[in-house]
């Protein structure tokens, strides 16, 4: 009996090209690790410094494989170019102080009210819901962030990958598999808290950064 070929990698696998290195099927991204943690790097942008443009990092190949989609719409800024020494007029080099001198200073964001550390960690969050296709990543860190009760930016990204996962269904299937969803969120986000005992009740969480922090709690929206 013929052995039944492999089907070709599709542009979103991840192809193991060595030890703790993979490239996505289409070879745009390749995959690196480094102390137990997953990089992406995009081989044909690069960003605003004319660097290696990474996303990450990730806890786990599977989050990779999830953020490759998004990482392609991913736009780095415009380099400008710089102009060679000697070349600018001091004319112009005058005015252009006299206007940086006139213009009023930028105002503080809240990310730079933060302590330096804090503010660290904040951007890094920020970097991995966008390089997870999250939109509106910088405003999703805010609510999240003010918000005892509630895990915020868990739910955006359990939330997006469930959009991904329907939209991964034949056609047909689709109207189904969101009824599915929608059915298992209310039994893991609803009805833990309201079973009759001596039934077990139970609720969906955040696993917490920080030893000292409680954990809160995750509303599934599919």
């Amino acid at each position: 009996m013929a052995k039944k070929e492999k089907p070709p990698a599709g542009p979103d696998d991840l192809v193991r090209a060595g030890a703790g290195a993979y490239t996505s099927g289409d070879g745009r991204f390749g995959v690196q690790k480094s102390d137990q943690r997953w990089f992406l790097v995009d081989n044909e942008q690069s960003n605003e410094f004319g660097q290696q443009l990474i996303h990450g990092p990730f806890a786990t190949l599977d989050d990779v494989r999830a953020a490759i989609p998004g990482a392609r719409d991913i736009k780095p800024l415009l380099r400008v170019p710089r102009r060679p020494r000697g070349t600018e007029k001091s004319g112009s080099r005058n005015a252009r102080a006299k206007a940086a001198s006139n213009k009023p200073p930028t105002p503080m964001s809240w990310i730079d009210r933060l302590p330096a550390q804090e503010a660290a960690e904040v951007r890094r969050l920020i970097a991995a819901l966008e390089a997870d296709g999250i939109s509106g990543a910088e405003s999703v860190v805010k609510r999240d962030r003010d918000s005892d009760a509630l895990a915020l930016a868990a739910e955006e990204v359990i939330a997006r990958r469930l959009a991904k996962l329907v939209a991964g269904a034949s056609p047909a299937a689709r109207d189904e598999l969101r009824k599915a969803l929608r059915r298992m969120a209310e039994i893991l986000t609803d009805e833990g808290a309201a079973t009759a005992r001596p039934l077990p009740r139970w609720e969906l969480v955040e696993t917490p950064r920080d030893p000292g922090q409680r954990p809160r709690k995750v509303r599934i929206r599919p």
